[in-house]
């Protein structure tokens, strides 16, 4: 038996086979006739290179894709070098200037300006002595007592009282009980007491008995005039003396009455001194003495007040 004859989708099929090749091969021609004539000037080529035929047969129909390939990518620039900076040289070390040449017969230190007025002074100085000094003013509270306080000088200090009459005779008893070490009252007492004697004359004649329980004179003898040299013994004697114990006003009277001077005078810091508590005494003299009692405080020694 002979070959049965072919069907009608396989004829179709190899028609459509044969077409696509004939057509493939024409675009070829083409494309190669075009390339050839690029030496002559005219419109931009038209890129028509077949990179790829595919076929694909299916049982009812037939397929032909045709894919014109991607131009290929041009490379990415390269970055462009920065600037090279510039170098930059050290500066030429510059030579110190030169002295200026001195004219003849001057010297190097400056010329004295003279002022303007002959013997004037700066401002700044007549300004200084001009402004008058701050002074100190003492402002004393009356509540409050200096702790430690001295004895300024003898001659410095005020007298108790003034000159005694010629040839009067006094008897001065001074209270060294601890209470007058407070507030220095004791060197004020015998501040005083000095400044007092070298105003009295000569022949005034004149005996001090230091006390606290006891009295003890400190004169030799009953009396001494009041002479440079006995005040000047009686001044050391003074500034021996020590402010201790408990004072006995009444036996330091008792022993000033029995010398029969012509007036008495009590210097201490006693409150208590009154003519009450010396009645006892007062009253055993064989003459009336006056008594007076100056209060010693540590700003001084007070006006000496007679006990009636």
């Amino acid at each position: 038996m002979g070959q049965p004859p072919r069907s009608k989708a396989n004829r179709i099929r190899l028609a459509v086979v044969g077409s696509v090749v004939v057509h493939t091969f024409l675009v070829s021609v083409a494309a190669v006739a075009l390339r050839s004539g690029g030496g002559s000037s005219g419109p931009a080529e038209l890129d028509t290179r077949v990179g790829e035929v595919a076929l694909r047969l299916a049982p009812e129909e037939v397929t032909v894709a045709v894919r014109t390939p991607e131009p290929p990518r041009p490379p990415d620039p390269e970055p462009p070098e920065p600037d090279p900076q510039p170098v930059q040289q050290p500066e030429p070390p510059v030579a110190p200037a030169a002295p200026r040449p001195r004219a003849e017969g001057t010297t190097g230190t400056r010329p004295v300006v003279k002022p303007s007025v002959p013997n004037a002074l700066p401002a700044e100085v007549v300004s200084l002595i001009r402004r008058p000094k701050p002074q100190s003013v003492a402002v004393r509270d009356p509540n409050v007592r200096p702790a430690g306080a001295t004895a300024p000088a003898a001659p410095l200090t005020p007298a108790i009282h003034g000159a005694m009459k010629a040839g009067q005779t006094v008897v001065y008893v001074l209270d060294c009980s601890g209470s007058m070490g407070e507030f220095g009252k004791l060197a004020v007492a015998r501040a005083a007491l000095v400044s007092t004697l070298r105003k009295q004359p000569a022949d005034v004649r004149f005996q001090v008995l230091a006390y606290s329980s006891a009295a003890r004179p400190l004169v030799a003898g009953p009396f001494a005039t009041a002479t440079a040299a006995n005040i000047a013994s009686a001044e050391t004697a003074l500034a021996a003396l020590k402010a201790s114990g408990r004072s006995n006003h009444v036996e330091a009277v008792r022993a000033a009455l029995a010398l029969r001077p012509d007036v008495v005078v009590v210097l201490t810091d006693a409150e208590e001194l009154t003519a009450a508590s010396l009645k006892p005494v007062l009253g055993a003299a064989g003459k009336p003495v006056p008594v007076c009692v100056a209060r010693v405080t540590a700003d001084g020694v007070g006006v000496p007040r007679e006990v009636k």
